[in-house]
């Protein structure tokens, strides 16, 4: 790991962590660069390419069929990318999805610009851009506890959530000035030129990136043993139950216009504040992280955050007046962005360096696929039941959930960052 002097005392545990203290080294600083630039311009390209299906097609169908193929690659490829994160050195990884993603976007600006573009072009280009995207990421992550000290590793670790969680945000918006001031075909060439930075950045990067440990082959016996070292580390085990029963039963948001409509009655302007309002609280609970610097109780933090989760659902399901309701949904999402930043940390901190792409893999598929069938289980219940009275269910539910985890698994409520 190459530490330089800009860390000011980044070798000293017992230097004071500032909410910066990550971006002082010179690796990091180059990854988060990375990271936001490759991310930026995954945004900005699966907003200009669904607009363009709509715009070709008129078919809401075919907009359907546009975003299931940028979310397939996910599913198929998610765990494969951390068994290459794994076996292959992690900065050339990046650096290869990086330099091929620059061709997706730039053929659908030029078949923009010619005029030729049809909406199945855009679908293969899509799940060519999303696979090189989920090749990569593990990588991106499973680099960052290599550039860091540990006592860095929850800084480093918000840090980049947070900035991942304003991408988000921000990517959106910037295509879409694009697209009403330029045009389809300069918001897909910005998009792709946005990897040059990336490319340089990760060219610049001194450690070598190469994951410790005994050369190995991609195989199935690979992926198998990702599911093995999780399932024997207790600890990951119970944040993956945790997040995996929070989203099942918590997954409020596919339910919020049933809110905004029925219990508050405060239209399409209110809906974009009950769906902006978990973004806000997230940015606050990062900053909370950020400013407090490190946590050894990183276990007993995950488990009071889910079950803050857990009662800001009840809260909603109480809440009558608009107001409380961006109170309730504002919490939630600064418990998820708490929850979300320990696991990742834990996950980084205990599993071995040979091993992080794969445990990196595992928690995004993992997310991705509770979200889904977290969805199909709002919709149900809200149907059933009603919004309100679902998310009560949910809050019980969770709250269940998060008791019976720690009466099983003790070890993560004691679990400490700082010990062996």
């Amino acid at each position: 790991m190459t530490i330089d002097s800009e860390t000011n005392g980044a070798n000293d545990p017992a230097a004071l962590i500032r909410p910066w203290s990550s971006l002082l080294i010179r690796d990091y600083r180059l990854i988060f660069i990375t990271i936001l630039c490759t991310n930026t311009s995954m945004h900005m390209r699966n907003v200009a390419s669904l607009y363009q299906v709509y715009q070709l097609s008129g078919s809401s169908v075919q907009l359907g069929l546009a975003g299931f193929f940028q979310a397939v690659p996910f599913i198929f490829f998610g765990l494969f990318g951390g068994v290459l994160a794994d076996t292959y050195n992690r900065k050339k990884l990046i650096l290869f999805t990086a330099a091929i993603n620059l061709l997706p976007g730039l053929a659908l600006g030029l078949l923009t610009i010619s005029g030729v573009v049809q909406v199945w072009h855009i679908n293969v280009l899509n799940v060519v851009t999303s696979s090189l995207q989920v090749l990569g990421g593990p990588a991106r992550q499973a680099i960052i506890p290599s550039l860091v000290p540990q006592s860095y590793l929850l800084n480093a670790v918000t840090l980049s959530t947070l900035m991942m969680q304003g991408t988000q945000l921000t990517a959106p918006v910037f295509a879409g000035f694009l697209i009403d001031f330029f045009g389809l075909d300069a918001s897909y060439i910005a998009d792709a030129l946005l990897l040059v930075p990336a490319i340089c950045c990760i060219l610049l990067v001194r450690s070598s990136g190469q994951p410790q440990g005994a050369r190995r082959q991609v195989s199935w016996r690979s992926l198998i043993e990702g599911f093995e070292f999780l399932y024997h580390t207790r600890i990951i085990l119970s944040l993956f139950l945790l997040d995996f029963f929070a989203v099942l039963f918590g997954f409020y948001r596919p339910i919020l216009p049933i809110f905004a409509d029925d219990v508050y009655q405060v239209g399409a302007r209110g809906l974009g504040a009950l769906y902006a309002a978990p973004a806000i609280g997230a940015l606050i609970g990062s900053g909370m992280l950020l400013a407090i610097g490190d946590i050894q109780r990183k276990g007993a933090l995950s488990i009071a955050a889910t079950l803050l989760f857990a009662l800001s659902l009840g809260f909603l399901g109480l809440s009558r007046w608009f107001w409380l309701g961006l109170i309730a949904v504002g919490v939630l999402g600064l418990a998820d962005a708490i929850s979300v930043t320990m696991r990742r940390t834990v996950v980084q901190i205990l599993a071995p360096d040979d091993m992080r792409g794969r445990a990196t893999s595992f928690l995004t598929v993992f997310a991705q696929t509770t979200n889904a069938l977290g969805a199909v289980i709002a919709g149900a219940g809200a149907a059933l039941l009603g919004a309100p009275n679902a998310t009560l269910v949910g809050c019980i539910l969770c709250t269940l959930t998060v008791l019976a985890v720690c009466w099983a698994i003790p070890q993560l409520w004691w679990y400490r960052s700082d010990a062996p």
